[in-house]
């Protein structure tokens, strides 16, 4: 039986919803140098921003971010407070690094973007005007399609901005279409070695000064692959027996256009391969074809010593000036200038589209094209027109060597001895 004296116990008084339940401001600096950060929970999940240099410049934050969240506002009020350079920044982690090969030179372009930006312009805040001042002054001192390698990759963020909810749209949404990027005049191509007879010059002094070098070089001029697919290459991926050659990575990852392809193997490649066969250390199927002719590791992605010897090697023969990616340009300009067709040229190469093969390899198939007819349709006029001349000469001489002369013709003998007469 309880005792009457005794003092009921209260039950516990529940807990008020507070404004602070929301979110908190903490202190996460030091004396000298203070500093803060908001967290709060939205959605289930945590979310936080730090930065702050005073506790109240972080409380005001947390109040808007509370309102916007009672009033619906919250994704709206985050793209304000999203900025340029984060997104941007989570681009490359999330996209770029994981799926592009040229991930180290988006890096570097996207640097320029915040350069010229900042670190605290928000995405919301990046307008028409804005962009078009960033062209101009990315313009200065670069070419074109440095610029518009830029530019794309701006777009590219701005896209992503827009599916992770950061943006409505796009503002270069607003840029009539083709006047976003700069125009690009093709260049001209000049073939690095004219002839087969200057290729095969280059490959016999390199076999001759860098024997370690020359399989690698030798792969490059008769596959037209980049040198990263050459590096990535695997015994796997010969196969001698159907002559052909699969590229299925550029150093460590995909190639650049993303996909593998087939190269032909010609007779003087497969006796390369199969004298570097012959003399490798490591030929299982997963080993590297060509690994560094010193350290046996794989080839670093700086090409500078290679591009010594071509350069040594050019100057010794006389030809113009090659790096390594000019062995590409040289097998695709040989295949051209020998008739070889634009398409079959695209998929060897591994282009993206035909347009891109010919606006950079068309003109030398026409300028073949105009050799081949002076060579196949001379007709000889200026010889023919000299021997008509000459014949012509001939028989105007013949001509008036047949015509009767004062001399020989009897009716003027006449009337000359008559005019005589007649004077006596």
């Amino acid at each position: 039986m309880p005792d009457d004296n005794t003092t009921p116990r209260r039950a516990p008084r529940k807990r008020r919803a507070s404004k602070r339940d929301f979110g908190s401001v903490v202190s996460t600096g030091t004396p000298t140098a203070p500093s803060f950060t908001v967290r709060w929970v939205e959605g289930g999940r945590r979310r936080g921003r730090r930065g702050f240099r005073t506790k109240t410049e972080a409380q005001a934050f947390l109040a808007k971010v509370r309102v916007a969240a009672e009033s619906g506002l919250l994704d709206a009020h985050r793209a304000g407070e999203t900025t340029l350079a984060d997104v941007g920044r989570e681009w490359l982690r999330t996209h770029s690094k994981p799926k592009l090969r040229s991930h180290e030179d988006n890096v570097q372009r996207w640097g320029l973007v915040v350069q010229h930006f900042g670190e605290r312009l928000a995405v919301n805040e990046l307008t028409h005007g804005r962009i078009v001042d960033f062209r101009e002054w990315l313009s200065k001192g670069r070419a074109a399609p440095t610029v518009n390698r830029v530019l794309a990759l701006l777009r590219s963020v701005l896209n992503f901005a827009v599916s992770a909810g950061y943006l409505q749209t796009s503002p270069i949404a607003r840029f009539r279409r083709g006047s976003y990027m700069l125009a690009e005049r093709p260049a001209k191509l000049r073939p690095p070695l004219e002839t087969p007879h200057e290729a095969a010059k280059l490959l016999a002094y390199l076999r001759q000064t860098a024997p370690g070098w020359y399989p690698i070089a030798g792969f490059l001029m008769l596959t037209g692959a980049r040198r990263g697919e050459a590096a990535g290459l695997q015994w796997g991926d010969v196969d001698p027996s159907r002559r052909v050659v699969t590229i299925r990575r550029s150093f460590d990852a995909l190639p650049k256009s993303g996909k593998g392809r087939v190269v032909p193997m010609t007779s003087e490649l497969a006796t390369i391969l199969e004298e570097h066969l012959a003399t490798s250390r490591k030929t299982k199927p997963g080993d590297l074809v060509f690994p560094h002719p010193d350290t046996g590791k794989p080839l670093p992605r700086d090409a500078w010593h290679l591009n010594t010897l071509l350069e040594r090697a050019c100057e010794a023969l006389g030809l113009q000036r090659m790096t390594v990616h000019d062995l590409r340009h040289g097998f695709a300009s040989l295949w051209v200038m020998a008739g070889g067709s634009l398409l079959d040229l695209q998929k060897t190469l591994g282009h993206s589209s035909a347009n891109l093969t010919a606006s950079v390899y068309a003109h030398l198939a026409t300028e073949h094209l105009v050799t081949e007819a002076n060579r196949r349709m001379t007709l000889g006029l200026e010889r023919a027109h000299l021997a008509s001349v000459e014949d012509a000469g001939t028989v105007h001489k013949r001509h008036r060597s047949d015509t009767p002369s004062s001399e020989s013709d009897p009716a003027k003998t006449l009337r000359q001895g008559e005019l005589s007469k007649n004077s006596g």
